[in-house]
């Protein structure tokens, strides 16, 4: 009996390490197997029976409680020993506490119960002071601020000795040390050899009083060790040092090295952690850590210079500030020149032996790693690729303007020149210039399409008080990345030298033989973009690549049909779901920066955008493993949806339709010069064409002098057009009354009234021109109107010439008149019951998809 003791709990363990993990709680009966070799027990000898085990597993997860219930068959005695118990089950119970939750089982034996549910119930959490935390808090809110004033007092450490030399006065608190203790002014200069930049306070009587540690004694030995003083100090210039500090404003005493190990005076400051503001005599320094914060909170929260500044010397002092020299000016000095040593060490300047000026122009840009890079991150097999996958090796590229990001007339590049030079983000600015002003007074080219606002309304913008009306880029529409080389500044609008400069500056930089650029003009900037680039004489050749120039879908619709359709994203292979509008998602991480920006001097805003730029851009390269990742998540149930949904839609066509679409979008997508099968087909015969031919016609005869009009404002024409509106105007007052009951108000009825007597007045208007050129046709109408007892309006009998034929005698002209309007007039009531077919799809299937709640779904048919 031990033997198969073992041997089954061998086997429950193992089928136990077998089961999933996530168990939050476990219910199993668990039968006893007595021993085989019992004496005088005659059952012993028969055949074992079994019994089934019910074994219960509650799953706790994110979407609610569930539960398996698993059978297994076991051995079963008909006298189960009680004794035998504590040996079967305590390794299972403590197998089963212990188990890892990683493994959760999954399968159909799942199934939620009304018990399970009953047992959810009675285990659910109730809820706690703890989901209150506000509440809480406040309850003992005196508590927290008597901990307030505390610290604006001495505590505990009322002692008068100084606890480290026991000979001091006890009178000085470190703002900034964790240590609350007193100490005497000996020991605190000591201790903080190493932390110059703390707060200190000193106890007054009954307070505590700012004071510093150049007070103290306290000076800054630089050049060498911390605590070694050098055997020929240099005082700085005046001996009135200051330290920008996140802590503050410090006035510190400072000694240079002035021995025979010396380094120049900003080499002892950079090399102490120092960032210097000048570098002769240096009088103002930032730590390291103040110039790292600012640029970090710079680009992160968009505060200016100026604001961070005002907050270090409120900090330093709110009450009354006593700093006597202003060093806001260092400070914007200093927090641009270390953006751009930040810049030229991150793109490894520091390590090529040519240094900063062997930098090419854009090598210091955050690029895009997604975008295919030849050299860098493309197969050797890139340009041999199939057309299967060559659309993996496309840029994307969208072209826009912001108008926001204007600067002012302050400042010239002689007094305010740019560091970059052209090395990340802006064009270097002295070729740019040299070309527009080559260039600018090229002829403008006629407009083919809608009149657009982006270069109308950009065009009449004051001017007059700006030197820089807005910026221009290129950039990547499919990661939403600036390029590199690829912003550049606009003086007067959207003009095409400016854009085309921009292009092509990104473009020479890096480019793949496939390219899909977008612009909300592209219908008219790229019409003749070529015979431009000829022009201009600029080193970049069209014929290494192949071009796709498109429109973002946001801006689509505001051009005319054939727009819509040549240059859409949707109609264009190898595009997936790209809408071309990632640039103007770009300008909203940009725009807060336009207030202190358009402020700033030419050379010091390009400094200060390339560094936004240049955030931005690895802001995204920081979320692109995430971001990808959620999106290739949302995309691939997406893709099979919309497979399944063409795959069931293609089964109910003729295969012969199919095969036709088919090789027509393929020699359209091959080349875009093929006849465009997206092309919706639209009616030719409409009621303002039939119209406005009938209107030439009568212009024609008129000139010709064969028209015969009866009637000196009406010809037959707009007679005929004219009964058609009213017999319009008559099935709608029709239609009203019918909705008129009988609770009806007395504004609805009059409304109503009036409505139908101004329609009376236009009708017996009309009878009279109709008389002149059908005659006889008012006996006709009266002896219609005798059968009929008290006529309505709409009941009045217009009588067109299709109505009285055989009855009276009527010119052909209007017969043929009548029926070219009547074809026209069935062909927009078919085409206007299509469009309110699609609409009230689009309709029902947004309600299917986002519609949520009685309120809504309530309103929603009033809706349809």
């Amino acid at each position: 009996m031990p033997r198969r003791r073992s041997k089954f709990k061998r086997i429950w363990t193992a089928f136990l390490a077998a089961m999933p993990r996530k168990w939050r709680r476990c219910n199993y009966d668990v039968h006893v197997v007595p021993d085989d070799d019992d004496d005088g027990d005659p059952a012993s000898t028969a055949a074992p029976l079994t019994e089934k085990t019910r074994h219960v597993d509650y799953v706790s997860a994110p979407t609610g409680l569930s539960s398996q219930t698993s059978f297994y068959s076991l051995p079963s005695s008909p006298n189960p020993s009680s004794t035998s118990l504590p040996e079967l089950v305590p390794d299972e119970l403590d197998y089963l506490d212990n188990i890892d939750e990683a493994n959760q089982p999954s399968g159909p034996n799942y199934q939620f119960t009304a018990e399970d549910a009953a047992e959810a119930e009675r285990r659910r959490q109730r809820r706690t002071a703890s989901d209150h935390p506000l509440h809480e808090w406040a309850a003992d809110i005196d508590t927290w601020l008597l901990e307030l004033l505390r610290l604006e007092g001495r505590g505990e450490h009322t002692g008068d000795a100084c606890p480290t030399c026991l000979d001091g006065l006890a009178e000085y608190r470190c703002a900034d040390c964790a240590d609350l203790q007193l100490y005497c002014g000996a020991c605190t200069v000591e201790s903080h050899s190493h932390n110059p930049w703390h707060r200190l306070t000193v106890w007054v009587k009954s307070h505590f009083r700012r004071t510093t540690l150049k007070n103290l004694g306290l000076r800054i030995q630089l050049g060498h060790p911390p605590g070694e003083r050098c055997p020929n100090p240099k005082a700085a210039f005046n001996d009135d040092f200051v330290i920008l500090d996140t802590t503050g404003i410090h006035r510190v005493a400072l000694d240079f090295c002035d021995c025979t190990q010396k380094q120049q005076l900003p080499v002892q400051l950079m090399r102490a952690r120092l960032f210097p503001a000048t570098v002769t005599n240096p009088k103002t320094a930032a730590t390291y850590r103040l110039m790292e914060h600012f640029h970090l909170l710079r680009t992160q929260s968009k505060i200016s210079a100026h604001e961070f500044y005002q907050c270090l010397a409120r900090q330093t002092e709110n009450v009354e500030p006593q700093e006597s020299a202003d060093r806001y000016s260092a400070l914007l000095r200093m927090t641009r020149e270390w953006s751009h040593l930040k810049m030229l060490k991150r793109a490894g300047r520091g390590h090529d032996p040519t240094g900063a000026a062997g930098t090419l122009p854009g090598e210091c840009a955050v690029e895009c790693p997604t975008c295919p890079q030849p050299e860098k991150n493309l197969p050797s097999d890139w340009k041999t690729a199939p057309k299967g996958k060559s659309w993996l090796y496309r840029l994307f590229v969208g072209l826009d303007a912001n108008f926001c990001l204007k600067r002012k007339k302050v400042s010239t590049n002689q007094v305010d020149p740019g560091l970059n030079k052209g090395y990340a983000y802006f064009v270097e600015d002295t070729k740019y210039k040299a070309f527009l002003e080559q260039f600018d007074d090229l002829p403008p080219e006629a407009n083919t399409c809608h009149k657009h606002d982006a270069i109308k309304l950009a065009n009449i913008k004051k001017v007059r008080e700006t030197d820089t009306s807005g910026v221009g880029t290129v950039e990547c529409t499919w990661h939403d990345m600036k390029r590199p080389r690829s912003v550049a500044d606009l003086q007067v609008g959207e003009r095409y030298v400016n854009m085309d400069y921009i292009f092509f500056s990104s473009l020479s930089h890096h480019a793949a033989q496939e390219i899909i650029a977008s612009y909300d003009i592209s219908c008219q900037w790229s019409r003749n973009l070529w015979s431009r680039l000829t022009a201009y004489g600029l080193p970049f050749d069209p014929a290494d690549h192949r071009f796709r120039f498109l429109i973002p879908k946001f801006h689509l619709p505001a051009h005319q049909s054939s727009c819509q359709t040549g240059y859409s994203f949707n109609f264009t292979a190898g595009v997936g779901r790209t809408d071309g509008e990632a640039v103007e998602r770009g300008w909203a991480a940009v725009n807060p920066f336009a207030s202190s920006t358009k402020e700033m001097g030419p050379g010091h805003r390009h400094n200060v955008l390339d560094d936004v730029f240049g955030d931005y851009n690895w802001r995204k390269v920081r979320q692109m493993g995430p971001a990808l990742l959620a999106r290739l998540k949302e995309a691939v149930p997406n893709a099979n949806e919309h497979q399944v949904a063409f795959e069931e839609f293609t089964e109910v066509l003729p295969l012969r339709n199919i095969a036709t679409w088919t090789e027509m979008v393929t020699k359209w997508e091959d080349d875009p010069s093929n006849p465009n099968p997206f092309v919706a087909t639209e009616p030719k015969v409409t009621m303002a064409a039939v119209r406005r031919e009938l209107a030439e016609e009568e212009a024609a005869r008129l000139e010709a002098g064969t028209l015969v009009a009866c009637h000196d404002n009406m010809s037959p024409a707009i007679m005929i057009t004219a009964g058609l509106e009213l017999k319009d105007l008559q099935e709608c007052a029709r239609s009203e009354t019918k909705k008129i009951g009988s609770h009806s108000t007395d504004k609805q009825r009059t409304d109503l009234l009036e409505r139908a007597n101004t329609l009376r007045r236009k009708i017996e208007a009309w009878f009279k021109i109709q008389q002149t050129y059908i005659p006889g046709v008012e006996a006709l109408r009266a002896r219609k109107l005798q059968v009929v007892k008290d006529p309505t309006v709409y009941d009045l009998p217009l009588l067109l010439p299709s109505a009285i034929q055989g009855s009276l005698s009527v010119d052909p002209s209007l017969m043929e008149c009548e029926w070219r309007l009547r074809h026209a007039q069935a062909h927009d009531s078919l085409n206007n019951l299509r469009q309110h077919l699609r609409l009230s799809s689009h309709l029902y299937h947004f309600k299917d998809r986002f519609t949520r709640g009685q309120r809504e779904n309530i309103r929603k048919p009033c809706n349809f």
